[in-house]
C-alpha cells in the first residue's frame, strides 16, 4: 500500500498509490503517530541479521577458493585502510565492490557521482584530502583514474594522501552485463580496452609509485603503503580482466 502525504502532486512512483492525503506532513504526523505508539513484536531484524551473518561466512569461504582478481584485491585493500581515516571511492566497479565488504565504523566513506559516472572522482578525493584533517585514501578503477588525471596537477596534495588504482585494462563493470564478450566490438565500444599504466603520471606529478601483480606482492606493498613518506603514494594493482566478471557473478550464486 502506498499513501502519499503532502499538499502538492502525489507521484505514483511504485504504481500502487491508494490515497493522497492532502496535509502538511507535520500536521498529519501529529495526529497519526499517537495512534501507532504500540510496539509489535517482530522477528524481522533477527532474521535478516542471521542471513547477513551466514552470507559473511560464505563470503570468507568463497574468498579462499579464488585466484587473484578484482574481488580478492578489494578484500585485501579494504582491510588495509587505516582506522580514523577518510576513504574516497571511485565510481562504477570500485564502489560496487566496496559495498560487498565490511569496513570499520571509524572510517568515513564517500563516493562521488560524476555526470558521466566516472568523471571527477580523483578531483573530489584530492579536494577532500586538502580540506580534511583526516588522512585520505582514494580507491579507484583505471578508467576513472586516467579520465580525471588532471586532478593531480596541483601543489596542495598532502604527503599522507594515498591512491590505489585497480587496473583491469578497461571498464570491467560492462563485462557482468549480458551479451557477447571477448569480441573486437565489445572491447572497443563497451569495455574500452587499453594498456596504460599510472607509472608515468606518478613520476610527472611527484607521487611515489608502487605496483602489485599478484596476491603476495599486494600484501607486501600494503604493509608499508601507509607509512610516512616525503610525498604522496600511488599503488597500482593489475588484475586479470577476463576472470573478474565470472568471479563476481559466481559470488552472488554462491551466497544465494
Amino acid at each position: 500500500m502506498h499513501c502519499h502525504v503532502g499538499l502538492t502532486r502525489a507521484n505514483d512512483t511504485f504504481f500502487c498509490l491508494e490515497k493522497h492525503i492532502k496535509l502538511r506532513p507535520d500536521t498529519f504526523l501529529s495526529s497519526f503517530l499517537p495512534q501507532v505508539t504500540h510496539h509489535t513484536k517482530s522477528t524481522y531484524k533477527s532474521q535478516w541479521l542471521a542471513v547477513r551473518q551466514k552470507r559473511r561466512k560464505l563470503q570468507e569461504d568463497y574468498l579462499q577458493t579464488l585466484p587473484f582478481s578484482d574481488f580478492k584485491a578489494f578484500n585485501s585493500v579494504l582491510k588495509s585502510i587505516p582506522k580514523q581515516s577518510q576513504l574516497q571511492v571511485g565510481n562504477s566497479s570500485a564502489i560496487r565492490y566496496t559495498q560487498l565488504f565490511q569496513l570499520t565504523k571509524s572510517i568515513d566513506v564517500f563516493c562521488n557521482r560524476g555526470t558521466s559516472g566516472i568523471d571527477g572522482s580523483t578531483s573530489t578525493a584530492i579536494g577532500a584530502a586538502v580540506a580534511s584533517d583526516k588522512r585520505t585514501t582514494l580507491v579507484t578503477g583505471d578508467l576513472s583514474f586516467f579520465y580525471d588525471s588532471n586532478a593531480l596537477w596541483n601543489n596542495y596534495i598532502p604527503k599522507t594522501f594515498r591512491i590505489i588504482v585497480i587496473n583491469n585494462e578497461g571498464g570491467g563493470i560492462f563485462r557482468i552485463l549480458p551479451g557477447d564478450k571477448n569480441t573486437e566490438n565489445f572491447d572497443r565500444f563497451f569495455e574500452t580496452k587499453h594498456h596504460l599504466t599510472a607509472k608515468q603520471l606518478s613520476e610527472m606529478y611527484g607521487f611515489e609509485y608502487v605496483v602489485a601483480k599478484n596476491e603476495k606482492e599486494l600484501d607486501l606493498q600494503l604493509e608499508s603503503f601507509y607509512k610516512g613518506a616525503r610525498k604522496p603514494k600511488l599503488l597500482e594493482i593489475f588484475t586479470p580482466s577476463r576472470l573478474n566478471d565470472k568471479i563476481l557473478l559466481d559470488f552472488f550464486k554462491y551466497i544465494k
